[in-house]
Formats: C-alpha cells, sequence, structure tokens
C-alpha cells in the first residue's frame, strides 16, 4: 500500500506510534524548562518573573512557526517538515552548553521555540494522511499519549540529569535524541507525503467571522493552557507554596501524571462514542474544581488531588475538542482552521500565560493565576454550547460518526 493511502486503524498503528515518538521529544523539549526552573533561578538568581520570561520567548518562537507552518506545507510536505523540525530542534538545544545568563537563554529558547512550532501542524497532517476519518478520533489519542507520558517521565528524568550535570546538559543530552529520532523518522517513517493546500485569504475572511472558529479557539486555548502553562510552574508552586522540597516536587508531579496515559485513551473512546458536547462540558467542569482545589493555601494533600483531577480533566479534552472540530468544519477548512486558531493558543499557553503565572506567583499567590484559569474554564461552558448549535446537536445522544 502507498504510503499516502490511508491505512486501517491497525495497520497505521506502528507509524502513529513513530510520530507519537516524535511527538514526545518535541513536547519534551518545550516542558522541560519546568521541573528544571528551581535550578535554573538558583544558578542565574532569576526570580519566578524572569525565570518565566525563558517560557515567553520560547512562546513568542513557537507562535511565529505555526503561524508560518500554514503556507510553508503548501511548499514542504508534511512528512519533510516533520522530521526537519525535530532535527533542527535537537540542534538548537545542543547550544543550551552555551547559556549562562538570562540574555543568552532567552535568545536561544527563543530560536528553540521557533525550530519546534512546526512540529504540530505538519504531524497533523501526517496522521491524517495514515487513517481514515472514522479513525481519527483514536490516532489523536494515540498522538496526545505522548505529552501526557512525558508529563510523567519529565520531573524523574529532570532530576536523574541534575545529579548527573547541569540544567544544560540535560538539555544538550535531549537535543542529540532528537537530532537522532528525527533522521529515523526520515528513514522509516510514513504518510504525509503530499503538499496541502495553502491557505486563502478569502477563506480566513470568511473563518475570522464564525463564531465556532472563536468557540474553538477558546476551548483549545483553554485546554493547552491547563496543560502547559500550568505543568510550567508547577515545580515553583510546589516548592513555595506547598512547603516541598525540589526532589519532592518533582516525584509528586510525575506520580500524580499517572493517570493521564488512561484519561486520553478514555477521551478518544469518548470522542468516538459518545456525545463531545457532554464530555466537554463534563471536563471543563472538572478542571474548573481541580484548579479551585490547588489555590488552598498551604494544603499539600489538597493540592495534590486537585493537581490529580486537573491533569486528568486536561488529558480526555484534547481528543474530545479535535473530534468537535471536525464535526462542525468541513475537511478542507480544518488545516485553515488549525493554522489559524493554534498560533493563539501556542501564544497563550506556551508564552503569556506562564509569563502571568509566574508574575502572580512572584508578587502575589500562584493561587491567583490558578483562579484565573478557572473562571476561564467556566466560561468555555458558553463555547461548547455554541459549537453543537452549530453541529445541531444538543449532547442528548451519541454523536454520528
Amino acid at each position: 500500500m502507498k504510503d499516502h493511502l490511508p491505512f486501517a486503524f491497525r495497520g497505521a498503528l506502528p507509524w502513529i506510534a513513530f510520530t507519537t515518538v516524535l511527538f514526545w521529544f518535541n513536547y519534551s523539549a518545550r516542558a522541560m524548562l519546568s521541573p528544571l526552573l528551581v535550578s535554573m533561578e538558583a544558578d542565574m538568581n532569576l526570580g519566578h518573573t524572569a525565570a518565566t520570561s525563558l517560557l515567553f520567548m520560547q512562546g513568542l518562537g513557537f507562535c511565529a512557526a505555526q503561524f508560518a507552518c500554514g503556507f510553508c506545507l503548501s511548499r514542504i510536505c508534511p512528512f519533510f517538515m516533520t522530521g526537519g523540525c525535530i532535527v533542527a530542534s535537537g540542534l538548537v538545544l545542543t547550544a543550551m552548553l552555551t547559556v549562562h545568563g538570562l540574555g543568552q537563554g532567552r535568545l536561544v529558547f527563543m530560536v528553540f521555540g521557533f525550530t519546534a512550532g512546526f512540529y504540530f501542524p505538519s504531524a497533523m497532517a501526517v496522521l491524517s494522511s495514515l487513517v481514515f476519518p472514522g479513525d481519527w478520533g483514536k490516532a489523536v489519542a494515540v498522538h496526545e499519549l505522548a505529552p501526557n507520558v512525558g508529563f510523567i517521565l519529565l520531573p524523574l528524568l529532570a532530576q536523574a540529569g541534575l545529579l548527573l550535570g547541569s540544567w544544560q546538559t540535560v538539555f544538550a543530552a535531549l537535543g542529540v535524541l532528537m537530532v537522532l529520532m528525527g533522521a529515523a523518522f526520515f528513514a522509516f517513517g510514513k504518510g504525509g507525503r503530499a503538499c496541502t493546500a495553502p491557505p486563502s485569504f478569502r477563506g480566513v475572511s470568511g473563518l475570522v467571522r464564525d463564531p465556532a472558529l472563536a468557540a474553538l479557539v477558546l476551548l483549545i486555548t483553554t485546554t493547552a493552557m491547563g496543560e502547559f502553562s500550568v505543568f510550567s510552574v508547577l515545580q515553583i508552586y510546589l516548592v513555595g507554596e506547598q512547603g516541598f522540597a525540589p526532589h519532592a516536587a518533582n516525584m509528586a508531579i510525575s506520580a500524580v501524571r499517572l493517570v493521564t496515559p488512561l484519561a486520553v485513551v478514555a477521551g478518544g473512546w469518548a470522542a468516538d462514542r459518545y456525545s463531545v458536547y457532554r464530555a466537554m462540558t463534563g471536563g471543563m467542569i472538572s478542571h474548573a474544581v481541580a484548579l479551585g482545589l490547588m489555590c488552598v493555601p498551604g494544603a499539600p494533600v489538597m493540592a495534590l488531588l486537585g493537581l490529580g483531577i486537573q491533569v486528568a480533566a486536561v488529558a480526555m479534552l484534547f481528543p474530545v475538542i479535535f473530534k468537535a472540530m471536525a464535526f462542525v468544519f468541513p475537511a478542507d477548512q480544518q488545516p485553515l482552521v488549525m493554522s489559524l486558531s493554534m498560533p493563539v493558543s501556542g501564544l497563550m499557553a506556551s508564552a503569556l500565560a506562564p509569563l502571568y503565572l509566574g508574575w502572580c506567583g512572584e508578587y502575589f499567590s500562584f493561587a491567583a493565576g490558578f483562579a484565573t484559569l478557572a473562571i476561564l474554564s467556566l466560561a468555555c461552558l458558553g463555547a461548547v454550547a455554541c459549537l453543537a448549535r452549530r453541529h445541531g446537536h444538543c449532547g442528548d445522544g451519541p454523536a454520528p460518526v
């Protein structure tokens, strides 16, 4: 069977798994800052706001790449874009060995964010070429295992790396592995051999006036902030406000994440079997409640309980949201929808929200930032209702497949 033709899900699974491994490296490299922030603050004498400014610069580069990716994919096929960004990101990470100050760090992290930002839209195009539309929810659920497994392993890997070297060597070692994995994808990967159509400005004009796009952007952005932004400050939150030692914080973060692989599979299963709108409603309410529990000061047990619920809710939401996108927008519009929504969610979740949470933690309390995200999660219930009305489905039965 040719690479550009879809496989049955079982036949596509090895190649979906290969792409998922690439996603693990891409996401882990972007998220590795979080379990290393306490060490980086001590090494470079930084406060919370200055430290999270590194996340802000990384997010700026990431957002710029995601905006450009929709246009680049019309000239570079997703297969080469996916492998190329993994190799380029790995090469940039090896330059972390030269970083010893805040100015250098901001520059290198911005360049790294730019190279890493090309992965997700191109990998989504690779995945869509591997499976039939009816299996899209399951393929995305498998792909979403990568960040959730990464969130379990990252604190442990970071702690082990700090025992053997510095935070710079942790990033450099990860970079070398990314170069090798990118080369392996070029040699053995499948799918994504056809370029996509370039974004149409006429299509952009129509979409930006569509309330369903605004609703989808709000849902993706809020979920991405729950996943990436909250994780980015967890170590300094647990150390500074809940009394954990740095190594104990990393161990606790890893432990509560053990539920997420099951949660993301459950989300994909629910997206294919039941109402995506009911699933999104339940997920957003659970997310808001969990963040509220994390706002209780000096209560480590309550904080860990809230964190466990929070990570499970976010893990379930992503496959459901992408399934809803497939219901609401026709297939020929979906690449453009992704090109418009991902830069916004990337800027908010990878740049502005971590900086805001760091600012809250330094001048007020991390609880103020978490409460803001809880309110935003409840506001997303209106976005869910908007998508349900657009789809003509009110959540009173199985979603159409």
